[in-house]
């Protein structure tokens, strides 16, 4: 049976099914990748010369990109602190 979900989130049980060491070394690699995107998009749109020069839609899908970047980055922390 296939269940399709959009924009919601199923928690599981996972206690005694994951490798909890191996699944935090995961969390922490991807929140440093979601950090180094933050970084890369925030420095993007800091710069006068990007801002001034790029179409108004570039400059939204950039903030775009930037608040859900961020959103992402809250929820792999989340993740990581319920795992202990």
């Amino acid at each position: 049976k296939i269940l399709v979900l959009r924009d919601a989130e199923v928690i599981l049980p996972l206690a005694g099914m994951i490798d909890l060491e191996a699944e935090k070394t995961r969390l922490q690699k991807e929140i440093e990748l979601s950090q180094t995107n933050i970084s890369r998009i925030e420095s993007k749109l800091q710069n006068e010369q990007f801002v001034s020069r790029a179409p108004a839609p570039v400059i939204e899908k950039e903030r775009s990109s930037l608040a859900e970047a961020k959103d992402k980055l809250k929820r792999l922390q989340n993740q990581l602190q319920e795992l202990g």
